[in-house]
């Protein structure tokens, strides 16, 4: 009997030591694999800092021709968003991104899509205090070109700091 525990625990401990596969296979076409550090994810880095240096010249090589922009659902061209925002550096100052997570997506069905998370802050010019709005966005890529993006974030603070300005 010891000797058959012996056995089954001696069993269990090589069993348990046996490597797990720490991804599968799936074919499913919404299913791939990330990258953190490629062609796509410093694209999208380079335009997230000439946005924050209010250059988008150095960034605007990413985008093709014909490129939608959509910021909360408000859809422009390229020309219209960075025209956009870079009228945010009228009423800020010191805009920054702080806590930047962007990987690379991709999917199965060949779809390539950049993801960051950021936190972006900016120095009220009216008062100097710092707003700080945490956001999101994606960049879709063809043929090695954004053709799509989406940025997401809570507008309500940003834009009261804005009409205050105006109206003062």
């Amino acid at each position: 009997m010891k000797k058959l525990l012996t056995l089954l625990i001696l069993t269990a401990l090589i069993t348990s030591c046996t490597p797990v596969e720490k991804s599968q296979k799936d074919d499913n076409p919404m299913s791939g694999y990330m990258l953190g550090n490629d062609t796509y994810t410093e694209g999208v880095q380079t335009f997230m800092k000439a946005y924050t240096d209010k250059n988008f010249e150095a960034a605007k090589d990413i985008f093709a021709e014909g490129a939608e922009f959509y910021v909360n659902d408000t859809k422009m061209n390229i020309e219209d968003m960075m025209a956009a925002f870079s009228s945010g550096h009228q009423y800020f100052d010191n805009i920054a991104h702080s806590n930047v997570y962007t990987a690379t997506m991709y999917y199965n069905d060949g779809k390539i899509y950049t993801n960051v998370w950021y936190d972006w802050t900016g120095d009220d010019k009216s008062n100097g205090e710092t707003l700080k709005i945490r956001g999101y966005a994606w960049f879709r890529w063809e043929n090695g070109k954004v053709i799509e993006a989406y940025n997401a974030f809570d507008p309500t603070a940003y834009n009261a700091i804005i009409s205050s300005q105006m109206n003062n």
